[in-house]
């Protein structure tokens, strides 16, 4: 069934990506931290702001991508 070959090379798919992104989520927000607090002037503070933000922006993409996966899984069984 060709289905069931399609979603089950989206799942591992979408499960590689949602564990590289949570490492690399974790490392971002570890440099942001790291920036945030070695920050010397305001202009510093709002950048590592920025960064961290942005990370956290990425893993919310990352995790409605499995959201959707798994809706469409559900859906489709």
């Amino acid at each position: 069934m060709p289905t069931a070959n399609i979603l089950s090379a989206v799942t591992r798919i979408t499960d590689l990506l949602v564990t590289v992104a949570g490492g690399l989520f974790t490392l971002v927000m570890v440099y942001g931290g790291i920036r945030f607090m070695t920050a010397s002037s305001p202009r510093s503070v709002e950048g590592a702001k920025s960064v961290m933000a942005r990370a956290a922006l990425g893993l919310l993409l990352i995790l409605m991508v499995d959201v959707v996966k798994n809706l469409l899984t559900f859906i489709a069984k």
